[in-house]
């Protein structure tokens, strides 16, 4: 009898457990599977210092900063680590953004009173700067053809940052009532991410980093042309790019590169 029992007991044991384990493989299978962690599509590679950066731009194979000391330097980035040369001086005041069209370099002083616009030739010895009128507010600068674009940070309670274009070159205007000299700026219709802090062109597309270390990619001169997030930008400060490379400087003084593919 006791050998009768223990068997039922066993039967009934392999039972519920074979009966569990369908359970089990059965929420296995309709519990829904685990989403991939996203990855970014940015993979920054440091290729040397940038220290102190207050503006920069690319032109061919040279980048160009204006460090802290308000000097222009200039170096070729192929070549990594990279060596930092000096190319001459800044345009006086303090520099704000930096950018390049048609092979001039553009620089913003003083945004926050009078600012002004100056160019000089993007090459790597001494140039003379020329002043080319007002730059009010602006923060960053991407080139095109023919056109400058520029993020304008008003800094007032409320107010976002928008975007603005002017022609690289033309008959300047003049209004010195209102400080208005130089070749208008004006509005686009289409306003950058959310707190947009940077800005460049490369390869016909424009990239913007905002202050949450984020990096996207859009179209200002098209409305319909959505910013899409496409990776980060942890501590990105300034933007360049030239040669299909976009390059970066960082808070601590890092010079970052990548190749959009």
């Amino acid at each position: 009898m006791k050998q009768v029992s223990l068997l039922k007991h066993t039967a009934r044991f392999l039972t519920v457990a074979t009966l569990a384990g369908l359970s089990s493989q059965a929420f296995a299978q309709t519990k829904p599977a685990a989403k991939p962690e996203a990855k970014t599509a940015v993979t920054w590679k440091e290729i040397g210092t940038a220290t102190g950066v207050a503006g920069m731009a690319a032109v061919g194979k040279n980048l160009f900063a204006i460090n802290g000391a308000m000097k222009l330097q200039v170096c070729e980035p192929a070549t990594t680590p990279v060596v930092w040369k000096e190319a001459g001086d800044g345009p006086g005041g303090t520099v704000v953004a930096m950018g390049v069209s048609d092979g001039k370099l553009f620089v913003s002083t003083d945004a926050r009173s009078a600012g002004r616009l100056a160019t000089r030739d993007a090459v790597t010895t001494y140039s003379a700067w020329q002043d080319l009128g007002h730059a009010w507010c602006l923060i960053a600068m991407a080139g095109a053809p023919g056109k400058l674009y520029a993020l304008i940070d008003t800094k007032e309670m409320g107010s976002e940052v928008s975007i603005m274009v002017r022609d690289s070159a033309g008959a300047p205007n003049a209004n010195p009532g209102r400080g208005l000299d130089g070749v208008p700026w004006n509005g686009v219709d289409r306003r950058p991410p959310v707190g947009a802090l940077a800005m460049t062109e490369v390869g016909g597309k424009y990239y913007v980093v905002t202050k949450e270390d984020a990096l996207f990619v859009g179209d200002p001169t098209k409305p319909d042309v959505k910013w899409q997030q496409i990776g980060d930008a942890a501590g990105v400060t300034h933007l360049a790019g030239a040669d299909g490379k976009l390059f970066a400087s960082t808070k601590n003084g890092k010079l970052l590169m990548w190749q959009p593919k």
